[in-house]
């Protein structure tokens, strides 16, 4: 409980402080991200970045240790969602392809919203829940119950409804959601160890989730891909794409493959143009350890 209201007040600290300490902050924070993160961690996201995207050993390294540091930004920012409203929101976030995510709703069928651990997710949420639209975020539940209590007010603070992403419940959300035609926020990027179907994720073998595309088939509903980009100069832009549909033929398979293929794509793009963007240091090909952990 201790723990709750540290964070409380920090979070007060960060709604009062002058931007030049809030900058310090978040550099201090990103710092700790870096000297805390395993070592073996650090290896395999620069691994990756190199097998992934091509570049030299030392690129790697920076985009790695710079998709870290960047935690230091996104902590503050959201410890700044009491001075979120409506109003204000479009003096911090900038969104390119809006009419992409109006065009979609004005269907009637609810709306998948699929984005990946990429820039600031959860300000990605509450830029939707603070234009109005009704947001339904799948998240998974904190080991911490208080730091899960804190995060989740917060979300719901921005115009965010939570549902967790295991058990009936979290079911039964997800489905009351779309049949209520409302918007549903789903993560794709990550190996949830569910069921999901082999792609390449930039030439390597990978487990995709497929949520978001048995949801769309079921319901009609549209997928909409949507990314959030850190601005250097403190705000952020969100990118839209154009709607996405999975087709329903007699072949379930091939449908919700031909559909995730094309979110695959739209995921690379948007790492390829800002890859310090995305969460290297997870272990999404689930073998970092196995290459990497034992190393002294």
């Amino acid at each position: 409980m201790l723990a709750y209201y540290i964070v409380k007040f920090f979070s007060w600290l960060m709604c009062i402080a002058p931007k030049w300490f809030r900058n310090f902050t978040a550099a201090f924070l990103g710092g700790i991200a870096v000297i805390a993160t395993p070592k073996w961690r650090l290896q395999m996201a620069s691994a990756n970045i190199q097998e992934c995207l091509g570049v030299d050993a030392s690129r790697a390294d920076q985009i790695a240790e710079k998709s870290l540091r960047r935690f230091g930004r996104m902590i503050v920012e959201v410890m700044r969602f009491p001075l979120l409203n409506p109003d204000n929101i479009d003096q911090l976030v900038k969104i390119d392809g809006l009419e992409y995510l109006e065009e979609a709703y004005k269907q009637d069928k609810g709306v998948i919203m699929a984005t990946g651990h990429f820039g600031n997710w959860e300000l990605l949420g509450a830029v939707v829940g603070l234009h109005g639209y009704p947001m339904l975020s799948i998240t998974r539940k904190q080991n911490n119950k208080y730091m899960d209590r804190f995060i989740n007010e917060y979300r719901e603070m921005v115009g965010q409804k939570i549902a967790y992403n295991r058990g009936e419940h979290g079911l039964l959300a997800i489905s009351r959601m779309l049949r209520e035609k409302n918007l549903l926020g789903v993560l794709y990027d990550q190996d949830t160890n569910d069921d999901g179907v082999e792609l390449d994720l930039f030439g390597k073998r990978s487990i995709i989730p497929l949520g978001a595309a048995a949801l769309s088939r079921i319901y009609g509903s549209p997928i909409v891909p949507f990314f959030i980009h850190n601005n250097e100069d403190g705000t952020c832009t969100v990118k839209i794409y154009p709607p996405l549909y999975t087709p329903k033929t007699k072949d379930k398979q091939h449908d919700l493959h031909t559909v995730t293929q094309e979110m695959i794509v739209i995921l690379e793009h948007e790492i390829i143009s800002d890859p310090e963007m995305w969460f290297w240091v997870h272990d999404r090909w689930k073998d970092g350890r196995e290459r990497f952990g034992t190393k002294k």
